[in-house]
C-alpha cells in the first residue's frame, strides 16, 4: 500500500532522522521495479529524490557492463546513485567512480560497502579536472553526462553537464575505450558529427520505451569531419535484438505488403525503431513493410522471432465513412494506435466514438497504395 509521503513529512517536520527515514522510503517504493536486484541489500540508501528517478535500472545497467570485458579497469565519470558503476564492478578488475556533488559521494560510499564491493573506489569532485590531474590509465571510460539543469532539459551532448566535447583528446587519451551514454532523444547522426570519430551505437530500451542512445569510441579513433556510424545495434530488455551496419540497411531490399484478415502484423520494439533498419528487417525477415513511411510490417505465418510485438489480425478495413459508423457497434471498446496516419489516437477514438480498453488492438495506418486502413488485431505479444 502506498504511504502519504507528503503527509508523513509534514507530520515530522524539523525532525531530520525521521525525514531521511521518509525519504529512504519512498525512494525504495519508486525505484522497486526498476532497482529488484539493487534494494535486495536493505543497508542500500538514496542521496535525493531527483538522483533516485535520473538513476538507472538494473537491466540496463546489466547491459552497460555486457558491454565490457571481464577484469577491465573502468572508470565512471558521472557516479550518481551508482548503479553502472556497481553493475560494472561485477566484471571488471577495479571501477574508479567520480562524483561531483557531496552528499550523493558520502552515500555512494556508504552503498559500496553495503553491497561488499571492495574493488570500487569512489572520489569526489569533477571528473574532468580528475581526468587533467591523474596519470592512470583505463580500458573503459564511462560517462552519462546530466541532461537537465534549471534552465530545463538538454539532448545535444554539448548542452550536458560535463560538456565532454572539447575534453575528447582528453578523455580518450586516457582509455581505450570511451562509452558514452546519451538522451533517448538525441540524433544520432548529429551526435555523431559532435563526437567527430568514429562510433559504434547501441539504443537501448524496453518492449515499451526506448531508453537511451549509446555511443563507443575505441581507441585511435582520430577527430575527422566526416565520421562515420559504423555500427547499430538495438538492445531491449528482455526481448530480441538487432544487430546491422548501416551498409546492410542500405544494400537492403524491402518489400511491400497490404496486411489481409486472418495474417499478422509486426511492430518493431522502441529501440529498433530508433536505431533504423527497417528495410533490414523486410529482407531478414522476410516480411512487407506497409508503406515506407509506416513502421509495421505484416506476414500470413507467425515469425518465431522477431525484434518487436506481434498482432494477429482479425480484420482489415478501408478508413471510410462506412466503416466509421460500423466500428463502434462491433467494436465498442477497442484499444486505438495510429502510425503513419492524419489522425493521432485520441482523435481516431473521437472519430469512432469508442472507449479504449479490452483485449483488441485497431491501427490506423497507411497500405502501401497510399490508401487509409483501419485494421483490428488481437492485443500485441513480444517475442
Amino acid at each position: 500500500m502506498k504511504e502519504d509521503f507528503n503527509r508523513l513529512r509534514l507530520k515530522y517536520h524539523g525532525n531530520p532522522s525521521m525525514m531521511d527515514e521518509i525519504l529512504q522510503r519512498e525512494c525504495r517504493y519508486k525505484t522497486s521495479a526498476k532497482l529488484p536486484e539493487t534494494l535486495k541489500c536493505e543497508g542500500f540508501r538514496f542521496p535525493s529524490l531527483a538522483v533516485a528517478e535520473m538513476a538507472t535500472s538494473d537491466a540496463v545497467a546489466k547491459l552497460h557492463s555486457d558491454m565490457i570485458d571481464d577484469g577491465t579497469l573502468v572508470l565512471d565519470m558521472t557516479c550518481g546513485l551508482g548503479i553502472d558503476s556497481f553493475h560494472f564492478a561485477t566484471k571488471a578488475k577495479s571501477v574508479t567512480a567520480v562524483e561531483l556533488d557531496h552528499h550523493a559521494y558520502t552515500v555512494a560510499l556508504e552503498n559500496a560497502r553495503a553491497l561488499r564491493l571492495e574493488n570500487v573506489k569512489i572520489v569526489e569532485g569533477d571528473s574532468l579536472d580528475y581526468l587533467a590531474k591523474c596519470d592512470d590509465m583505463f580500458d573503459v571510460i564511462f560517462v552519462d553526462p546530466a541532461r537537465r539543469d534549471s534552465s530545463g532539459r538538454h539532448f545535444a551532448l554539448r548542452d550536458c553537464s560535463p560538456d565532454i566535447i572539447p575534453a575528447l583528446s582528453l578523455i580518450l587519451s586516457r582509455c581505450s575505450t570511451l562509452i558514452v551514454k546519451a538522451s533517448p532523444m538525441i540524433d544520432i547522426r548529429s551526435a555523431v558529427n559532435e563526437l567527430g570519430r568514429d562510433c559504434e551505437v547501441t539504443v537501448i530500451g524496453t518492449k515499451k520505451e526506448c531508453k537511451e542512445v549509446v555511443f563507443k569510441i575505441a581507441y585511435g579513433s582520430e577527430p575527422t569531419s566526416n565520421p562515420k556510424l559504423t555500427k547499430l545495434e538495438a538492445l531491449t530488455t528482455e526481448g530480441t535484438n538487432l544487430s546491422f551496419t548501416p551498409g546492410m540497411e542500405t544494400d537492403a531490399t524491402v518489400s511491400y505488403s497490404t496486411p489481409e484478415d486472418g495474417a499478422y502484423l509486426y511492430e518493431p520494439y522502441p529501440a529498433v525503431m530508433k536505431a533504423g533498419g527497417m528495410k533490414l528487417l523486410s529482407a531478414t525477415y522476410h516480411i512487407g513493410k506497409l508503406h515506407p513511411n509506416t513502421h509495421l510490417f505484416t506476414s500470413e505465418k507467425k515469425l518465431d522471432s522477431f525484434p518487436g510485438e506481434v498482432f494477429e489480425i482479425i480484420k482489415v478495413l478501408p478508413f471510410s465513412k462506412q466503416t466509421v459508423k460500423m466500428i463502434s457497434k462491433e467494436y465498442p471498446v477497442i484499444n486505438v494506435a495510429t502510425r503513419n496516419f492524419p489522425l493521432s489516437a485520441p482523435q481516431l477514438a473521437t472519430k469512432l466514438k469508442i472507449k479504449e480498453g479490452g483485449d483488441k488492438m485497431i491501427f490506423g495506418t497507411t497500405a502501401p497504395d497510399g490508401s487509409r486502413l483501419l485494421i483490428v488485431t488481437t492485443m500485441g505479444t513480444a517475442l
